[in-house]
């Protein structure tokens, strides 16, 4: 087989719209795993919160999180690559949001856990998606904290779009920022995408581009699909990733993940767009 390694975005792929594992995927990737496929997942969420998803599908080994801030290894915990903002950059992306909107919720990960200053109506979005519960500290821009993966906000989409216009003339060279899902918008070092966290990966694994399928939906999966050999938008997609895709997958509410596996081990799999 050409294919040797799966990645797998996970809110809007992995997952179906109400952030689920559904049996067939979870089947589906066991079995893949069985006849010698490898499977890892890239998600902009924190190591823990994908771990229920990994012991379920039998997945170990190296995990790309944090929007490829962060490689960690599933089982120790320890991370094997680790790109976070810089202090000078962490604090840039606070204040120029702050300047621009206080009213938008601001959340610094680190590598194990979420900070916010202050409670925010927009708080349950968090356990919405299955991410750990936000730790109030008394000041993100304090120097003490742990170093910041990334800085989320999340808002109306509308409000978030207005943000982005607004801050990217000051903060576009200094820092990468993408959108994961309309709700999210993410600001992390330029090095910490998930594509530059899978061609690093990929090196480790000895395996060549060709041999590496990514699927995902979101703006922040652009890099990732095009470092894989085969890179597939599922249905469900925003028309930018959709366009950069070499195939399309059915939606993650039509269990597109689980489709596609099933077509490449029982060889019936195309290349082509679909």
């Amino acid at each position: 087989m050409q294919y040797r390694l799966v990645v797998l975005d996970v809110d809007g792929t992995l997952l179906d719209p109400s952030h689920q594992l559904r049996p067939r995927v979870a089947n589906a990737i066991q079995r893949a795993q069985r006849e010698g496929l490898r499977v890892t997942l890239a998600t902009g969420k924190l190591l823990g919160s994908v771990i229920p998803h990994l012991r379920r599908m039998g997945v170990r080994g190296p995990q790309i999180v944090l929007n490829g801030a962060a490689t960690v290894d599933s089982e120790t915990g320890v991370p094997l690559r680790y790109v976070p903002l810089t202090d000078a950059d962490r604090t840039a992306v606070i204040t120029a949001v702050r300047r621009v909107d206080p009213t938008v919720l601001v959340s610094h990960f680190t590598l194990d856990g979420i900070l916010m200053d202050e409670a925010h109506p927009r708080m349950d979005i968090f356990a919405e998606y299955g991410e750990a519960t936000p730790r109030i500290v008394p000041d993100l821009l304090a120097g003490d904290l742990p170093s910041a993966a990334k800085i989320l906000l999340t808002g109306d989409p509308e409000q978030l779009v207005a943000i982005r216009l607004a801050v990217t003339p000051e903060l576009g060279e200094r820092v990468s920022i993408t959108t994961t899902t309309p709700d999210f918008l993410e600001f992390f070092d330029p090095a910490a995408n998930k594509g530059q966290a899978l061609a690093t990966l990929r090196g480790q694994l000895g395996l060549a581009r060709e041999n590496i399928i990514a699927m995902g939906d979101g703006e922040n999966d652009l890099p990732l699909l095009r470092e894989a050999g085969l890179g597939i938008a599922m249905g469900n997609a925003s028309p930018l990733v959709k366009a950069a895709a070499d195939r399309l997958a059915p939606s993650n509410d039509d269990d597109g993940v689980a489709v596609v596996l099933e077509e490449l081990l029982g060889g019936v799999f195309t290349t082509e767009a679909s």
